[in-house]
C-alpha cells in the first residue's frame, strides 16, 4: 500500500502557466531531486456532429498537435463523457513509451493562450524524494465506479487525467480558472512514515503568497481491497447490530430552523473531546470539526460534527474506519437555536456514543485488523483536507 502526501498550490492565474515549469526545475535543483517520467494530458468538447473518422473539427488538441506529431494520436471519449458532452483527447500517461518534456517546453507560451485547451495538465512523476524511487501508478477508481453504475464494460482511459497517483508534481490549468500546482509525496517506506514537510516549505518559497492545502490519500492494492471486502462482508451482521443501536439512541430531527441560530461548537466540542478522550481538530473554517479516539487495536472512531456557516442546523456523523476500511456506523442531526441547547445536544449525543464504546465497540473492533500508528482517519467521503498558513 501507498500512503501519498498531497500539497495543493491553487495558483489561478498569479502567475503564468507558461512560467510553471522553469518552477517546477527550480525545486527539483534546489533539493537534488530528478523526475524520472513526464507525462501529458490535453482534452477539447466536441460534438458529434463535427466529428467524422478520423478527422476532428479545429481546436487545441488538432493544433498542437501539428506543431507537436510525438504526442501520438487523437482519441475520442464517446461514452460516459467526461464533461457530459463529447470530448476528444491526447496523452501518454498509459503508454509505456518515454517522452521528453523538451518536446513541449517550446510550445508552453503556446499552451497557455494559444490552443485553447479544455483541460490541460503536466505531470513529472517517479521523482526521488528521500532518495527512494517509485514509480507512479493509476487510479481506476472513477472509470470502474463510472462503469458500474452505468452498466457498461470498464474504459480504463475514463477519467485519464486523474488517474496518476505517486511521488510527483501535476500541472493543471482549465476553462474553469481550478489552476494549480500540486506536490505529491510517497511517505511510507518499509513501513515507517517520513515528513515531508521541508519539500512543502521549499515549494511554498518558490510561490510567495500562495497558500497551500495539504490532504493525505491511502492506495491499496488490488488484492489487499479484496481481503477488506471479505473482512467487512463477515463483520456485516455486527455492524448493523451498531448501527441499530445508534439509531435507537441518538437523536435525529429532520428539520432546519428557518433563519441562522446563535450558537458555538468549537469550545463545548473541546469540552467533550478531553472528558471522553477523543482527540479534537477544526476540519474546515466554515464550521466543520472532527473528535476521533483509537480502539485497543489501534483502528478509529471518527465523528465529524458540521453546523456549515449558516448553523441552520447541526449535523454529526460517526464512522468506524482503519486501513483499507471506512465503515459509516451512524447520525445524527438537530437544529438548535442557542448555546444551551446545542450544550445539551452534544452531550447526550457524546453520552450515548461512549455507551456504545463501552458495549458493542469491543467487539466490533476485534473483527478488523490491527490499524498502524500512522493511519490517519478522514472525512466521509473525501481524503481530510486543511489549509496551511
Amino acid at each position: 500500500m501507498r500512503l501519498i502526501q498531497n500539497y495543493i498550490f491553487k495558483i489561478g492565474t498569479k502567475i503564468p502557466y507558461s512560467q510553471w515549469p522553469e518552477i517546477v526545475h527550480q525545486f527539483l535543483q534546489k533539493n537534488n531531486l530528478t523526475s524520472h517520467r513526464f507525462l501529458y494530458y490535453f482534452d477539447n468538447f466536441v460534438n458529434s456532429e463535427d466529428v467524422s473518422e478520423g478527422n476532428f473539427p479545429p481546436c487545441g488538441c488538432t493544433r498542437i498537435l501539428k506543431d507537436c506529431p510525438v504526442l501520438g494520436d487523437i482519441r475520442h471519449c464517446k461514452g460516459m463523457p467526461r464533461y457530459w458532452s463529447e470530448y476528444i483527447w491526447l496523452s501518454n500517461i498509459d503508454s509505456q513509451e518515454p517522452f521528453a518534456e523538451d518536446n513541449l517546453l517550446p510550445l508552453m507560451k503556446k499552451i497557455h493562450r494559444t490552443y485553447g485547451f479544455c483541460s490541460n495538465s503536466l505531470y513529472y512523476f517517479d521523482i526521488d524524494f528521500f532518495g527512494k524511487k517509485t514509480h507512479f501508478g493509476r487510479d481506476l477508481s472513477i472509470a470502474k465506479n463510472t462503469a458500474k453504475k452505468a452498466g457498461t464494460p470498464l474504459d480504463p482511459t475514463f477519467h485519464m487525467e486523474d488517474q496518476p497517483y505517486g511521488s510527483g508534481i501535476t500541472l493543471h490549468r482549465d476553462i474553469c480558472a481550478d489552476n494549480y500546482l500540486k506536490l505529491s509525496i510517497d511517505i511510507l517506506h518499509d513501513g515507517v512514515v517520513l515528513d515531508a514537510t521541508s519539500y512543502y516549505r521549499s515549494m511554498q518559497a518558490l510561490l510567495p503568497g500562495i497558500k497551500g492545502q495539504t490532504s493525505l490519500h491511502l492506495y491499496v492494492p488490488e488484492e489487499e481491497h479484496l481481503r477488506f471486502e471479505e473482512i467487512c462482508k463477515n463483520a456485516e451482521p455486527m455492524l448493523q447490530q451498531c448501527r441499530n443501536y445508534l439509531e435507537k439512541n441518538l437523536v435525529f430531527t429532520h428539520f432546519q430552523n428557518a433563519f441562522p441560530s446563535n450558537y458555538s461548537l468549537a469550545k463545548p466540542l473541546k469540552k467533550l473531546a478531553k472528558k471522553y478522550g477523543y482527540t479534537y481538530e477544526l476540519v474546515w473554517n466554515g464550521g466543520v470539526f472532527s473528535l476521533s479516539k483509537r480502539t485497543p487495536r489501534g483502528n478509529v472512531i471518527y465523528i465529524e460534527v458540521d453546523s456549515g456557516p449558516s448553523h441552520y442546523n447541526l449535523d454529526l456523523t460517526i464512522s468506524f474506519q482503519g486501513v483499507g476500511f471506512h465503515q459509516l456506523l451512524g447520525r445524527s442531526g438537530h437544529a438548535p437555536i442557542n448555546q444551551e441547547e446545542t450544550d445539551a445536544y452534544l452531550e447526550s449525543t457524546l453520552s450515548a456514543i461512549s455507551k456504545f464504546e463501552s458495549t458493542l465497540l469491543p467487539a466490533l473492533d476485534v473483527l478488523f485488523p490491527e490499524c498502524p500508528s500512522w493511519f490517519i482517519p478522514t472525512s466521509w467521503p473525501e481524503p481530510y483536507t486543511k489549509e496551511e498558513a
